[in-house]
């Protein structure tokens, strides 16, 4: 399977480099271009054609929604996923009705990139499986995107913090055996 270009919008260089660098360790994804504008965007989105652009909703000469509307309005047929310390509920709206696949609240974790990523890439392998499906199919797709957008909340008692520590360590444990106390000496837990 060839890889899935993206394009970064973002005017924070190192939130720009931080991002390109997650998304390089996807093995299915591809950075083909990163711009720091909307007027660059637009530009290198012409240029490049990503079929996924990573986009901040603040930019200097302008908002991120309006980029989505003014490709779209081009004929642009990529997808796009919001990386944005906005959390307004009515920018959330509008981002959806423009088809937005994923909103990323910053400061974001990698694992949460990650996530998206595949959860775009599940989504794409579902929707090209074959020329048309059955609504049980369409089904899985819609609610795949409804459980992506409602589900990211950490279990009871345990802060978005404490999980990533957590989750970061078990990945990087491998199969060595261990104890609860070691993980909780591990990451500073009683």
């Amino acid at each position: 399977m060839k890889q899935i270009s993206v394009m970064i919008v973002e005017d924070d260089l190192r939130a720009s480099y931080v991002l390109e660098s997650t998304i390089n360790q996807h093995k299915q994804f591809e950075v083909v271009a990163a711009c720091e504008s909307l007027l660059e965007a637009e530009l290198k989105a012409e240029a490049f054609t990503p079929e996924l652009i990573m986009l901040d909703l603040t930019l200097p000469d302008g908002n991120g929604i309006d980029l989505i509307q003014s490709l779209k309005s081009k004929g642009f047929k990529g997808a796009f996923m919001m990386t944005t310390a906005e959390r307004e509920t009515t920018t959330i709206e509008k981002s959806i009705q423009l088809g937005v696949m994923d909103y990323l609240v910053k400061p974001i974790r990698m694992s949460r990139v990650l996530q998206a990523l595949d959860d775009y890439l599940d989504f794409k392998q579902r929707l090209n499986k074959h020329d048309k499906i059955d609504q049980q199919d369409i089904d899985a797709l819609f609610r795949k995107r409804d459980l992506i957008n409602s589900s990211r909340k950490t279990p009871k008692g345990i802060d978005e913090k404490t999980l990533e520590k957590l989750t970061d360590y078990l990945k990087n444990l491998g199969e060595d055996p261990f104890t609860a106390e070691d993980v909780g000496e591990a990451i500073h837990l009683s």
